[in-house]
């Protein structure tokens, strides 16, 4: 009877060995595996050292966490009709608490991501004109994060990011964008240097406004000084006994003589001389 007793504890032990033995599931670092039981999803498996129950609970999925790269291209029309083809790089990653979504959700969950995402490129770009669109790339991949972020999360996995690389489009096309940027650039230079000409103009045209000014002070009051001048030299010529007539005679010919000398002096000028009972005389 101890005998007996001895070999069913030997063949149990064995066979209890043997159960936990091929129920040992070692799990790497950034990995996850699905477990059915009968068919039925049971658990996720993590990193680690794992167990599972043989012939009722098998490992039906091994899925990986780390972050993977879809590249795909997209052809955009944008509102200016152009038609553009935009390489995509999409960088999505499995959410590690959503594993079971991710492998029972979708069917061919690279080719469904990538679908969605070019259809939202397609949808952001089309009000887009062509410049922009190579100018507001990350503007399209912010967009389309935002957009899908709670589709993709539904289903489990998340968009790391979306890159948008520089848009293709045909020679003739480049060569026609590159014609209107360049007209732009000209027109904008056009506009500063007729703003610089005109903020030159107008800064001469104070100056000089304000040089005539100043000239006109100055003359005034030269005239005054010498109206001034002139008093009082005929004041004194009265006092001294000389008629007012010889006095005027005597300015008239001061003033005439100072004339003929700055002609003289300058050259190219021309001087009509005109006094009583002779003809006018003329020097250059």
């Amino acid at each position: 009877m101890n005998e007996l007793l001895y070999v069913v504890l030997v063949l149990g032990g064995i066979f209890c060995s043997i159960i936990v033995f091929t129920g040992i599931r070692v799990v790497n670092q950034q990995t996850a595996v699905i477990v059915e039981r009968f068919g039925k999803y049971s658990r996720t498996l993590h990193a680690g050292l794992n167990l599972i129950i043989p012939g009722i609970e098998q490992c039906i999925a091994k899925i990986d966490l780390r972050v993977t790269e879809i590249k795909s291209e997209v052809e955009v029309k944008t509102s200016d009709n152009m038609f553009v083809r935009l390489p995509i790089n999409i960088m999505l990653q499995i959410r590690e608490n959503a594993v079971a979504n991710a492998h029972y959700k979708l069917s061919n969950p690279r080719e469904q991501i990538a679908t969605w995402v070019l259809n939202t490129i397609r949808a952001t770009t089309s009000s887009m004109k062509l410049q922009n669109l190579f100018e507001d790339r990350e503007k399209i991949a912010r967009e389309v994060q935002e957009e899908l972020k709670e589709k993709m999360e539904s289903f489990g996995f998340e968009i790391i990011s979306v890159l948008v690389d520089q848009p293709m489009v045909s020679h003739e096309v480049q060569a026609s964008f590159n014609r209107v940027v360049a007209s732009e650039r000209e027109k904008e230079a056009a506009t500063q240097e007729a703003e610089a000409k005109r903020i030159r103009i107008v800064g001469e045209a104070r100056a000089e406004a304000e040089s005539q000014q100043l000239r006109a002070q100055g003359l005034s009051e030269a005239r005054r000084i010498l109206a001034g001048s002139i008093s009082e030299a005929v004041e004194l010529a009265k006092q001294k006994g000389i008629a007012e007539h010889d006095i005027l005679h005597l300015l008239i010919e001061t003033n005439r003589l100072d004339t003929i000398k700055y002609a003289a002096e300058h050259g190219k000028l021309v001087v009509m001389d005109i006094r009583d009972g002779v003809k006018p005389n003329i020097n250059l």
